[in-house]
């Protein structure tokens, strides 16, 4: 899908990287740590780090723990000097001294552990006090996050940009970020497309949007990914691919 959807720069742990063979791609390198966290195992480190040097890479994020800011210090401090191009990762809500020290020791830094407030589950079985809570908090969240990016962004790259919104509004102020986002053809039957009236990214079930009503699930993802990149000005997209500022 992301071949034919023109994407050229994308993000892949180890256990996919298998997948950007073949590809005429910018290829990044994610640690795993999510897909570790799902699976209740441990990045091997040594291991990771032998992939890491086997092909060159856009840059190499470095072994991260999904929920464990001190393990993923320390893992930091194990491989930084390892002559690899390593992005460390400062977790959402960790002591924002974490990220200025990132910031002194590499040339570019990953915000992570986004994704569970940047997403709102608005799915019917949800009370609106529910969801207006979550909305809340991601507003709150949003302005915090924005406020760092307008002032590191050219250093930063952020994981898992899940919301339009967030798309649209750091797009300019970004080093870069990657998002699944597009799959929400597939996962929810959704379209994202910019809006015509209002020029804004926006996202609608496709049975409501004429050009999109006999898309399949695949077309869906293609075109969502397309709708990304081309509201970014790339040709290319968010997948897990890169959408450099």
């Amino acid at each position: 899908m992301l071949i034919e959807a023109g994407v050229q720069r994308l993000l892949v742990d180890p256990t996919d990287l298998h997948n950007a063979n073949g590809m005429n791609a910018q290829v990044a390198l994610d640690s795993g740590a999510y897909r570790a966290f799902k699976n209740g195992t441990t990045i091997d480190v040594d291991r990771y780090l032998e992939v890491a040097r086997s092909r060159p890479f856009e840059f190499v994020v470095a072994p991260d723990v999904l929920g464990d800011m001190d393990a993923t210090i320390a893992n930091w401090n194990r491989v930084k000097n390892c002559g690899l191009p390593l992005v460390p990762v400062w977790q959402w809500g960790a002591d924002e001294a974490i990220l200025q020290r990132f910031l002194d020791e590499a040339p570019l830094v990953g915000i992570g552990a986004c994704v569970p407030w940047m997403h709102v589950d608005q799915s019917r079985q949800r009370s609106k006090e529910d969801i207006d809570v979550d909305k809340h908090r991601r507003a709150f969240n949003f302005e915090k996050l924005k406020a760092i990016c307008e002032q590191y962004g050219d250093r930063l790259h952020v994981f898992g940009l899940c919301w339009e919104t967030a798309i649209e509004e750091l797009a300019d102020c970004l080093y870069s970020a990657d998002s699944s986002h597009w799959l929400c053809g597939a996962r929810k039957g959704t379209v994202i497309f910019q809006n015509t009236r209002t020029g804004r990214l926006s996202n609608a079930p496709a049975r409501v949007l004429p050009f999109a009503r006999k898309w399949d699930r695949r077309q869906r993802c293609v075109e969502n990914a397309k709708a990304i990149a081309q509201f970014l000005g790339e040709p290319l997209a968010v997948a897990p691919a890169l959408a450099k500022a």
